[in-house]
């Protein structure tokens, strides 16, 4: 690939500081170390919840600490499949969430993204 075809690194940071509040971008499901995305909404929200809490503890926080989550699925049918995986990593009191139906999410290799998970958490 020539230099002029070579995409360019996109203009973010995963995860960022302000006060004691932590932004993480979005996340999605697709394994950090191996870049392998599995098929499915459980498998994706699954890995999603993973790699926010690596982000979170790595910075001084955890899920627990999450006060925000947003959720954009690409189709509404997946959101109580997507709801029982996110459940399963949270405990009362619950933080807010906004869950948005998206037409697409980027297409990674040959599986579909079917959900992208951001948070906003207390240090």
């Amino acid at each position: 690939m020539s230099e002029q075809t070579k995409p360019k690194a996109l203009p973010y940071s995963p995860i960022r500081k302000v006060g004691e509040l932590l932004f993480t971008a979005g996340q999605v499901g697709r394994d950090p170390e191996t870049l392998i995305i599995e098929n499915g909404i459980e498998a994706q929200t699954k890995k999603c919840m993973e790699n926010l809490d690596f982000h979170l503890k790595n910075n001084g926080s955890s899920l627990a600490k999450v006060v925000k989550f947003v959720v954009y699925l690409t189709d509404m049918s997946n959101y109580a499949a997507m709801n029982e995986i996110y459940a399963s990593y949270l405990n009362e009191p619950y933080p807010a969430r906004t869950c948005i139906a998206v037409k697409e999410l980027p297409r990674l290799g040959d599986i579909d993204l079917v959900v992208e998970i951001e948070a906003i958490a207390t240090i």
